[in-house]
């Protein structure tokens, strides 16, 4: 899978609200990610349409989370800007592209397989563990032996 910088820029953004305090705006996002503002300022509202955060008008305003970090999933993410996570479009789990049959019985399982495991490891990081991490604090993955 090869996620897209907007798609890496939109996980920082929403890592940085997961560790700030207040709310942020896009200046202050951008100086925290290292993310174009002009690229944020197309993210950002798609993040918001999406539900994931909320924006909060004037002096003190900007950014916040509209979720706890602990429920907010990589996977969800990274499903807002890149859709669907196979690798192949006959390997979706919803409307596949036909493929032949040798396909079919040989890659295609292949293919799915990749598929799960992929939205399996997206789906089981969260916000809040990414967040512990960049503080440099012990989280749960690392407590039961596993990698971020």
């Amino acid at each position: 899978m090869w996620v897209s910088r907007r798609t890496d820029y939109a996980t920082r953004a929403v890592l940085s609200l997961a560790m700030a305090e207040d709310a942020l705006n896009l200046d202050q996002l951008a100086e925290q990610t290292e993310a174009p503002r002009s690229v944020l300022e197309q993210v950002m509202p798609r993040l918001r349409t999406a539900g994931i955060v909320r924006s909060v008008r004037g002096p003190g305003g900007g950014y916040h989370l509209n979720h706890p970090p602990e429920e907010l999933t990589l996977e969800r993410i990274v499903r807002i800007f890149e859709g669907q996570l196979a690798p192949i479009g006959y390997a979706t789990r919803h409307e596949p592209e036909p493929c032949p049959a040798i396909v079919g019985r040989s890659l295609r399982p292949a293919w799915e397989q990749v598929r799960d495991a992929t939205i399996t490891i997206l789906s089981e990081i969260t916000f809040e563990e990414l967040a512990e991490a960049a503080r440099g604090e012990p989280g749960p993955s690392a407590r039961k032996g596993r990698r971020a």
